[in-house]
């Protein structure tokens, strides 16, 4: 069990060592293209501090792969709210990810190919930056 006086220093280190990161990626011939760490809270079912991290496929498939990594109290779980746009078409859309604990998992960004951009936050009362962005290419 955590101590709210240990508690405390987790959500200070985790203010502390937060630095807003913007990643672009043009049309290299990467296969995929990292997300940023994302510092949050996890309180949909405990009291939990820790990161998201993840990857966006730079493929036809266009795969978001998000992995959480949270300490604290009672399960660590919280939702990752992803935003994109295909900066060449206009189409745009929203998906969520549920990450539980130190967990994998994925969704599918129905983009369609072109120029795309891609926010990824939670909605918890303490994260930081308050969005991660990358920018990628999917072939047409």
């Amino acid at each position: 069990m955590y101590t709210v006086n240990r508690l405390a220093r987790i959500t200070a280190a985790v203010a502390v060592a937060c630095v807003p990161a913007f990643v672009a990626a043009g049309a290299a011939s990467a296969e995929s293209v990292e997300i940023p760490v994302l510092n949050t809270s996890a309180t949909e079912a405990g009291f939990c501090f820790g990161t998201i991290r993840g990857n966006v496929d730079q493929d036809s498939s266009s795969g978001i792969h998000l992995t959480s990594a949270f300490e604290g109290i009672g399960t660590c779980a919280t939702t990752a709210h992803i935003s994109w746009r295909n900066i060449d078409t206009g189409a745009r859309g929203n998906t969520t990810v549920k990450l539980v604990g130190s967990w994998y998992n994925s969704a599918t960004i129905p983009s369609g190919p072109g120029h795309i951009e891609l926010s990824v936050t939670t909605k918890e009362f303490s994260h930081s930056p308050d969005s991660v962005q990358v920018r990628y290419v999917i072939p047409g």
